[in-house]
């Protein structure tokens, strides 16, 4: 019989024979409620080139449960599973809140973490089962008083392994993730094979007429003082646009500026920053923005934004997508995607597609109701994104305030 015990501390690793931890039956699972207690663990998979996304990454969920959880009202329950010598098997990093009337667990990051995977040793990945699985998340929810597991944004697989997550009840995500693989090219062939002749020349024109202006550059953020420019202009433009196209602000909600400003300066001064910002400037203003999380192998655009004034016109951010993707190119990385959601910009650069899922998993009649009030919702919003007449038409109405509101700057 699987225990499941709530713990204040991880344990510390038995010293076994290289058999014993090497074996990928899982033993006994551990709930721990705060990311100090969960560090060892987590750590150790991340060590071990656990499959994980750069979404869940220690540094990454500890910033966010230090700045965002407390104005969610967020408590971490991170679900670590272990093998007979205590090794870490998998560790599924989820925050329990409150969302209307209903307790739910959901990945840390919430609409901020574009690709939800968890942590698993790659041998369990291949072999851990749905009633296994389906057996923890139960025990959690009722040790936890927690209605719904609300797990979004999942890859069907990660680097060739297919995602443990998915093999629970799941639905196509409203949204997908463009990408590209970049298959050892560098920036410049890469370029070349994804941009036509007449773009690349009609946005090397566009570049020498914003060239022009006094302190023009591309620049990747190496300073705080970088940083704070950069998103000092990001969040003022990000805000606009967003209310032009009568969108609610995700970035306005309590605790995360201060997130984003920590994560960006987090190991900002050994050049491996938690998010890395590029960005197009001159000196009057901040052009264009990219910022996103990266590991050894992909660049995952997190957010970005481009000026609402006049120049606009020469296509800023189309420009500095052209120096960040060869920048991620001659760096060595393997993939680069930007982010989730459909934008026609993105088929430039990235022609490929990561699909994504969501799993709702409901342990309560009151997280059941919750799931089949929100299934006919979701299935219209996919409809409508994966309908070319109705996205265009919303996207052009939003196109059209947008551009209101960009006259009226």
């Amino acid at each position: 019989m699987m225990n499941v015990a709530i713990r204040t501390q991880a344990d510390e690793f038995l010293q076994g024979s290289v058999a014993a931890v090497a074996d990928a039956t899982l033993a006994r699972v551990d709930v721990l409620t705060t990311c100090l207690a969960a560090k060892t663990h987590w750590r150790r998979l991340e060590a071990e080139n656990a499959l994980q996304s750069p979404y869940q990454r220690y540094d990454w969920a500890e910033l966010w449960q230090r700045h965002v959880g407390p104005a969610l009202g967020a408590e971490p329950v991170i679900v670590i599973g272990v093998n007979s010598s205590g090794h870490p098997l998998f560790l599924l990093p989820f925050e329990r809140l409150r969302e209307g009337r209903i307790v739910i667990a959901r990945f840390f990051g919430g609409k901020h973490a574009n690709i939800n995977l968890a942590l698993w040793r790659r041998d369990f990945a291949q072999t851990a089962d749905a009633a296994t699985l389906i057996s923890v998340l139960e025990r959690v929810a009722a040790d936890h008083d927690i209605d719904l597991f609300k797990l979004t944004n999942l890859p069907a697989a990660w680097e060739g392994i297919a995602n443990p997550l998915l093999r629970l009840a799941h639905e196509r995500a409203t949204d997908d993730i463009f990408q590209v693989g970049i298959a050892q090219r560098p920036g410049t062939q890469l370029l070349e094979d994804l941009l036509s002749p007449s773009m690349r020349g009609r946005l090397r024109n566009k570049e020498r007429k914003i060239a022009k202006y006094d302190g023009y550059r591309y620049i990747k953020a190496a300073t705080f003082a970088d940083v704070d420019r950069h998103l000092d202009a990001f969040f003022e433009q990000k805000a606009r646009h967003l209310a032009a196209a009568g969108v609610a602000n995700v970035f306005a909600q309590p605790g995360i500026e201060a997130f984003i400003r920590a994560a960006c300066k987090d190991g900002l001064q050994s050049g491996r920053p938690l998010i890395e910002i590029h960005a197009l400037e001159c000196k009057s203003e901040v052009l264009a923005l990219f910022a996103g999380v990266l590991d050894q192998d992909r660049y995952s655009s997190m957010f970005n934004s481009y000026t609402l004034g006049e120049n606009a016109r020469f296509s800023p951010g189309l420009i500095l997508l052209t120096h960040l993707v060869r920048h991620i190119a001659d760096r060595g990385l393997a993939t680069f995607d930007l982010g989730v959601g459909e934008a026609h910009y993105k088929t430039f650069f990235c022609k490929d597609v990561l699909a994504l899922y969501d799993s709702y998993l409901p342990f309560s009649m009151r997280g059941r109701l919750a799931v089949a009030a929100a299934r006919p919702v979701n299935r219209l919003k996919r409809f409508i994104k994966s309908t070319p007449l109705a996205w265009a038409a919303i996207r052009a109405a939003r196109q059209r305030l947008l551009a209101v509101a960009t006259k009226a700057d």
